[in-house]
């Protein structure tokens, strides 16, 4: 009864907000990875280990819901060409796909095996809206599509790693957002941690993960400007408990960058020495964001909820010849 009030609350509130709040994209596509995949060092091999990040249980209790009521035509799966997807035609892609990846034929234990324990991606397609309070991002899910994914070892310098080796898009629910009966909610986790690129240049392919900078650019600045104005709270990390105070949110966006300077001395003569720069970070240097979620999937709608715990601008950081060394978080703003 407690968790039903709650829900209604969220929901409530969530409404409300939305009626107050800005938009910030009509349209995002992003990939979210349900496990992290690491691996294990055993005595005679190494194996892939796959560690949830959200509630096993009620996520594979999802799932099951979901292919059920498609094998059972009660529910609309699209394919990427925004057809009707049925269940066989899904599994005989599915098959063929597996096929060839595997470069033998499976049989339809062990099929049914991968669709039982390997679906641990989702892609969401969602609309933005944020509050000009909080400036916590308010996400829209419009549609998610499952995702089968198979990984495989690879050996680096420091050994081995894994990588993405087979990806096979199940099909596309298309969400309808009312919440008939929150019993039929199951809690997936309570945070789900995860960080996306926000600029895609790719062209014909804008949704992305990425935002039009029309509108990603004056919400970076009004954070800026709110954080350094101590309008909101700042936190240096998501699990900090103490705001920062102004000078160190101010410090949070100075580095430092090292130059060679070539002073012209005439006759054909120069001089060369390095120098440091003092510089900051700016909102057209945000290409990243970081998000905590609290997701939730109703049964009844076969539809995803989620709630932002919290969020943070990041910078990839790179080296001299542009490859990519790190992420860089300005700082933390979050739920109170």
């Amino acid at each position: 009864m407690k968790q039903s009030i709650f829900l209604f609350s969220i929901l409530c509130c969530s409404l409300f907000a939305q009626s107050q709040e800005k938009l910030l994209t009509k349209r995002i596509v992003y990939l979210v990875d349900i496990t992290e995949n690491v691996v294990k060092q055993e005595k005679n091999k190494d194996t892939i280990v796959s560690n949830y990040k959200v509630n096993e249980r009620f996520w594979w209790e999802s799932m099951d819901v979901l292919m059920q009521k498609w094998k059972e035509g009660d529910l609309k799966v699209y394919n990427h060409e925004n057809k009707i997807l049925v269940w066989d035609t899904m599994l005989r892609q599915l098959n063929t796909s597996l096929e060839r990846y595997f470069k033998r034929k499976l049989d339809a234990k062990q099929v049914q095996n991968i669709l039982d324990n390997n679906i641990n991606k989702v892609e969401f397609e969602e609309e933005w809206t944020y509050s000009p309070t909080t400036m916590l991002i308010n996400k829209k899910v419009l549609s998610y599509t499952p995702i089968i994914a198979i990984d495989s070892l690879y050996l680096t310098d420091e050994g081995f790693a894994t990588k993405n080796a087979f990806l096979f898009p199940l099909g596309t629910i298309k969400q309808n957002n009312s919440i008939e009966d929150t019993n039929n909610l199951l809690l997936i986790t309570r945070n789900i941690q995860y960080t996306i690129p926000i600029y895609n240049y790719e062209p014909y392919l804008w949704w992305k993960s990425n935002l039009e900078e029309e509108y990603s650019l004056p919400y970076f600045e009004t954070m800026i400007n709110k954080a350094e104005n101590m309008e909101i709270p700042i936190f240096e990390g998501q699990d900090q408990t103490e705001a920062l105070q102004k000078h160190s949110v101010l410090k949070r966006r100075n580095y430092t960058t090292r130059t060679q300077i070539i002073e012209d001395l005439g006759e054909n003569m120069t001089n060369e020495y390095d120098t440091i720069i003092n510089l900051k970070y700016n909102a057209e240097d945000i290409d990243y964001l970081k998000f905590g979620e609290e997701v939730y999937f109703d049964k009844t709608n076969m539809t995803f909820l989620k709630k932002t715990n919290y969020l943070s601008p990041m910078i990839s950081i790179k080296d001299n010849k542009g490859e990519f060394l790190y992420y860089y978080p300005l700082y933390y703003i979050r739920k109170k």
